[in-house]
């Protein structure tokens, strides 16, 4: 065998190993973080514009990750420039018409959608992170106690409390999956499994779907109309725990989902703005087609944090890619983590005695990533 093919095999062989020794992550990339459809009376100019401003709060709410948005002191004056946002709006039936009454109340939707790169850069320009489009997918399971009585909930059957657990995955920007409960699922997990905490079986009986972390939430009436819930978030490394109560149990259901979610901000949006844009390298190996270049550019373009990405070069092992970033290396690190397009890789080259010696690094103080 040629020796030097052989070092040259080496070193891929590495960078191979160490790809499947990483966890991946299906995050999924939601689309209608900058649109909102809000209830409003009539067509009339004040009308819409009302709605238009409520419609532009719930995005902001979206792209932020932060529902305390109401409270900051800027969010007025962010408020009067959606109308300067807007890209599209229209008018939608009530979805229950019987129920609207045009004299005393909402009587049609409105739906809006604002310029993404905009909102993003007023947000910046007033001190409030943006969380991209890639989010986690969050699957939920469900229990309920009355008395002595245990039972799994199937969203099939409780229509009513999964639109409204899905009504605040939906305002949140949040991939919501729900188990279809059939004989499968009913094999995987027991109510005993949610209410013992068993977490190797809820993690097992999870597979299936994919998803990036797992809500189970225990809701147990107390009596005299009091409920409380049990949460607990299981994420790719650790768990979250935490209680709530309510005096109805879909009530109690929906706050579990905002603090869960309030908990993935806190994991993955990002904290504080940056201070500035940076220029880094990236280089991506596993390219052999010109489709898995559309793919990488179109996946880096989703990226909140990346203002622009321009190909430094291109061969038939790996592409370079300049970004420039709003933020730093971690930054963008946090940004790809979440995404089932590239998963970072370490190269370990043999050293060849007889090449040339080479005056700076593979990479320098790039990111080398390798295509899925």
């Amino acid at each position: 065998m040629n020796p030097t093919r052989k070092l040259f095999c080496l070193p891929c062989l590495g960078l191979v190993l160490f790809s499947l020794l990483l966890p991946i992550a299906r995050a999924e990339t939601v689309n209608n973080l900058y649109e909102a459809e809000v209830l409003v009376t009539g067509q009339s100019s004040e009308a819409r514009a009302e709605g238009i401003r409520d419609a532009f709060s719930r995005v902001l709410v979206k792209v932020s990750g932060d529902r305390t948005l109401a409270n900051n002191p800027d969010l007025g004056s962010l408020l009067k420039r959606a109308s300067g946002l807007i890209q599209q709006y229209r008018y939608k039936s009530m979805p229950n018409p019987e129920s609207a009454d045009a004299s005393d109340g909402p009587d049609r939707l409105l739906w809006a959608r604002f310029d993404a790169r905009a909102v993003n850069r007023l947000l910046r320009e007033s001190g409030i992170p943006v969380w991209g489009e890639t989010r986690p997918s969050l699957l939920v399971w469900l229990g309920q106690e009355s008395g002595t009585r245990r039972e799994l909930i199937s969203p099939e059957r409780e229509i009513a409390l999964k639109t409204r657990i899905s009504g605040v995955a939906d305002s949140r920007g949040i991939p919501l999956i729900w188990p279809l409960m059939d004989i499968e699922d009913q094999n995987a997990v027991q109510v005993s499994d949610l209410w013992g905490g068993f977490e190797e079986d809820i993690r097992t009986a999870s597979d299936r779907y994919l998803p990036d972390v797992i809500l189970v939430g225990r809701l147990s009436n107390l009596g005299r109309g009091g409920w409380r819930g049990e949460w607990i978030l299981y994420l790719p490394d650790k768990t979250s725990r935490w209680q709530t109560l309510a005096n109805h149990r879909d009530a109690l259901a929906e706050e579990g989902l905002q603090q869960a979610v309030d908990a993935l901000a806190l994991r993955f949006a990002p904290q504080q703005v940056s201070t500035g844009t940076s220029h880094l390298k990236l280089r991506v190996y596993g390219v052999s087609r010109l489709a898995d270049y559309a793919l990488i550019q179109d996946y880096l373009r989703t990226l909140a944090m990346i203002e622009q990405v321009d190909l430094l070069s291109a061969d038939a092992e790996k592409i370079d890619f300049l970004l420039r970033v709003n933020g730093n290396r971690e930054t963008l690190v946090r940004g790809i983590q979440l995404g089932a397009v590239l998963e970072p890789v370490v190269i370990q080259e043999m050293p060849d005695p007889d090449a040339p010696e080479r005056s700076e690094a593979v990479d320098g103080d790039g990111l080398t990533y390798r295509l899925r």
